[in-house]
């Protein structure tokens, strides 16, 4: 089932954002399988981003190859919040 997957990141900056998401579409394994769709945007003193994802397992295994990209970043650890999807539309 897919998930709608919500991270808050409090005190990044765009160009931290930036930087991370131009790393991540470089790296051999993007497009992660089972990834859908990404938006970000700041947000309270951070970044706000909201992705989608075909499962929870599809999402964990981006988050094991991401890790190295988020760690030496610096980006802060954020739980993210997960749902199970009811509808997905893409347009």
């Amino acid at each position: 089932m897919a998930v709608i997957v919500i991270i808050e990141l409090p005190g990044v900056t765009k160009e931290q954002y930036e930087a991370n998401t131009a790393k991540i579409t470089a790296a051999s394994w993007w497009p992660a399988e089972g990834f859908i769709s990404h938006a970000g945007a700041p947000a309270d003193g951070g970044w706000l981003v909201v992705d989608l994802w075909e499962s929870k397992e599809a999402l964990a295994a981006f988050m094991e190859k991401a890790a190295t990209i988020f760690q030496e970043s610096g980006m802060p650890r954020s739980e993210p919040k997960i749902y199970e999807a009811e509808r997905v539309l893409i347009g």
